[in-house]
Order: C-alpha cells, then structure tokens, then sequence
C-alpha cells in the first residue's frame, strides 16, 4: 500500500494527532506543576510572613515588659535608698537623745528606786492652741512597765475671773468627723524613759497664765511641773 493511498494518509492523521496530544499533555501537566509549585510557594511565603509578624509581637512584648521590669527596679531602688535614708536618721536621732538624756542625768540625778521625775518640759503658744514637749524619766529599769497618764492643767483668765482649766488634745483636722481625744490620748506606758510631744486645745476667751503638767497613775500624781507662760500680746 502507497503512502498516498486513503489508508497511507489516515495513519499519518492518527500518528499526528497522537503526538499533538501527548505534546499537549505534557504541556498541561508542566502548567499544572508550575501552578501547583508557585501555590506552594506562596503558601510558604505567606506563613514565613506570619512567623515574622508573631516574632516581632513577641519582640515588642518581651521589650514592653523589660521596661517595666526596669521601671519597677528603679522605683524599688528608689525606695531602697530613702528608707536608708530615714534609718539613718533615725539611728542620728536616737544617738542625739542618748546625748541629751546623758546630759540631763549630769544635770538631775535621778530619785530613789521607782520614782518618776518630769526631766525637762516645754510649753508655748501656737495659735490657738498650746505646744508641749515633754521628757520622763523613772529611775527604775527592767521591771513592769510604768502605765499612766498626763494631765495637763491650765490657769488662766476667763470672763474676767481666775479659772483652773484641764486641757484635752488639739482637734485633729478632718472636718465635723473629728473627735476630741479624752486623756486616752495622754496614755503612757514606758520603762525607764518616755519623750513626747503634741497640741493641747484652749477654750474660748480663755487667756492661760500657766500650765501644770501631773504625771498620774490612777489618782495618785507621781509627778508634777508648772510652767509660766509669758502674756499674750
């Protein structure tokens, strides 16, 4: 049979459409992979985008509470120092009444076993109310405690006549809640020495002369000392 015959030609159509569709098959599949690798691609770059963006999340993060950490450490630090500070001067302070007390034990030997003496005692006027220091001493050490109170006793002029007040504690300020301290407010409990200070409350139209402070243990007046105010000008 001749190539030109019908069947010659029919063979050649068949064997070129074959190839043709192999060529196209691998053409398509060779698309398919491209598509498929470049999908692939993108996904692995989309979820290394991702990972970036969580790690610098996290940096800032991490950044954000170092920072704080640090805050914290300098606040700290901070109040290291001034209770440093305020040990220091309280250690000053306690070193400086131990002076003072030396002093006063040159200047007024203490009594017989138990006694209390009124060691030093200040009294003058601010504003309307009247400021106390005062310094006890008992001359017993290592026993019971020493429970007592001040009284603090005013003599003055009132509407004209000589009057003997009993004073109380300044009112705290705070507004109508405030309350006046009784002699509560003047309690002690001490061993060998006690310093105090504070406010004491003048009445109205009350001029004091003096005051007279009484160291008592229930009723009893175990200590006494008056002081002479100068006149108010």
């Amino acid at each position: 049979m001749s190539p030109s015959s019908p069947d010659g030609r029919t063979r050649k159509v068949r064997l070129f459409g074959f190839f043709l569709g192999v060529l196209l098959g691998v053409m398509l599949g060779g698309l398919g992979a491209a598509y498929w690798l470049g999908s692939q691609t993108d996904d692995q770059q989309f979820s290394e985008q991702q990972s970036l963006l969580q790690a610098r999340a996290e940096l800032i993060a991490l950044r954000a509470q170092n920072d704080a950490l640090s805050g914290q450490l300098v606040v700290e630090e901070s109040t290291r120092k001034g209770l440093e500070a305020s040990l220091r001067t309280a250690q000053a302070e306690v070193g400086r009444m131990r002076d003072q007390l030396a002093f006063f034990d040159q200047l007024l030997p203490p009594g017989p076993k138990g006694t209390i003496s009124v060691r030093a005692l200040e009294i003058e006027r601010i504003g309307p109310n009247l400021l106390y220091r005062v310094l006890l001493q008992r001359s017993t050490q290592g026993e019971a405690l020493f429970k007592g109170v001040l009284q603090f006793v005013a003599q003055g002029v009132r509407d004209g006549k000589e009057v003997k007040i009993t004073l109380e504690a300044a009112r705290s300020p705070g507004g109508p809640e405030s309350v006046t301290p009784d002699t509560e407010g003047f309690a002690l409990a001490f061993d060998q020495f006690q310093r105090g200070a504070g406010l004491l409350s003048l009445p109205d139209n009350f001029e004091p002369t003096s005051v007279t402070l009484n160291v008592l243990e229930g009723t009893a007046v175990r200590a006494s000392r008056t002081v002479v105010l100068p006149a108010a000008h």
